[in-house]
């Protein structure tokens, strides 16, 4: 009776189980067969560190991109990827923007639970949060970053696509929307080939600036100065020359 008992109690927990894992399956999202894998019901904040990466309707190259991120661009993780067997395995994740639109972006120049900062002066980058493990890199004024981890005075970062990566002092990033957004129109600013001198293109972003209140006003107004100088010397140089020449 015992043996016989315990075969019908068995035989109910394994039934209660199947029962279980048929609903769980209705009731959850479908398995997708391009590997589709889905974690929790919530979102990661998260950052973009490369500049025009495609955001597309399904998570395919062969998708038409729907819009693009922008370099130091915030956005919602939904916690759900997908992979493109058919292009390299490429790593799609599925993502909301800040206007609620979603889509899907290839992971490689994302950055998972983290947040948007921007380099005010030029710092050493550490190994670890310790003075004594100085990596010999530097990272630049106004090289827009993922922070991804804070410890005492310290952050842990990710700079611009993903080529460095370690700690450097709280003190040496700002998180203000404005400073992180004049950044970013310089970069894309003073990058651009229009035939015009570096000088120009400085004179013309500090006269059209929307973020005046910004910490790197000043840091562009001595860069035009020292470019200034610049020419000015190089200027003096090619009349000597012409004058020695002749």
């Amino acid at each position: 009776m015992k043996i016989e008992s315990k075969k019908v109690r068995f035989i109910g927990l394994f039934i209660f189980i199947l029962i279980v894992s048929c609903h769980s399956d209705k009731s959850g999202k479908q398995k997708d067969p391009e590997n589709t894998e889905s974690f929790r019901d919530n979102k990661t904040l998260s950052v973009c560190i490369w500049d025009g990466i495609a955001i597309r309707s399904e998570p395919s190259r062969k998708s038409k991109p729907l819009s693009t991120l922008n370099l130091g661009e915030s956005f919602y993780y939904l916690n759900t990827f997908a992979i493109d067997s058919a292009y390299k395995n490429q790593k799609y994740l599925q993502i909301e923007l800040t206007d609620g639109s979603t889509g899907w972006a290839a992971d490689f120049g994302l950055v998972i639970d983290a947040k948007t900062g921007v380099v005010t002066s030029s710092v050493p980058v550490y190994k670890r949060p310790d003075l004594l493990t100085i990596s010999g890199r530097e990272i630049s004024p106004m090289d827009i970053v993922a922070v991804t981890e804070e410890k005492d005075s310290w952050y842990k970062i990710t700079g611009e696509k993903k080529k460095i990566t370690g700690w450097i002092r709280i003190p040496h990033i700002s998180m203000k929307e404005e400073d992180i957004a004049l950044a970013s129109i310089v970069k894309r600013k003073l990058t651009v080939e229009d035939g015009k001198s570096l000088p120009d293109k400085i004179q013309a972003l500090l006269d059209t600036n929307p973020y005046p209140h910004s910490v790197f006003v000043e840091t562009l107004n001595e860069l035009a100065r020292e470019e200034k100088k610049k020419k000015q010397l190089e200027d003096i140089m090619m009349e000597e020359n012409r004058s020695g020449h002749y």
